[in-house]
């Protein structure tokens, strides 16, 4: 008999997210909470929604890539 016993394992699949824009989410939030003009963050925030796009377009053996971190960096 061991200690611990044990319980069956349940699979479940990979979530997905579906194609949403969070720019305007993130942009409502700068404003709100720090009072800055979100425009000053257009760059930052297409960086970000880019990177968003190419992790969820990738296959789960090229998220590592030198591509992805590219854009991490």
């Amino acid at each position: 008999m061991e200690a611990v016993p044990r319980m069956p394992m349940i699979w479940l699949d990979l979530k997905e997210a579906g194609e949403f824009q969070f720019s305007p989410a993130v942009r409502q939030f700068i404003l709100k909470n720090y009072g800055e003009n979100p425009d000053n963050y257009n760059e930052q925030l297409k960086k970000l929604e880019t990177l968003r796009q190419v992790l969820m377009a990738a296959e789960w053996s090229e998220v590592l890539s030198d591509d992805v971190l590219w854009f991490a960096s």
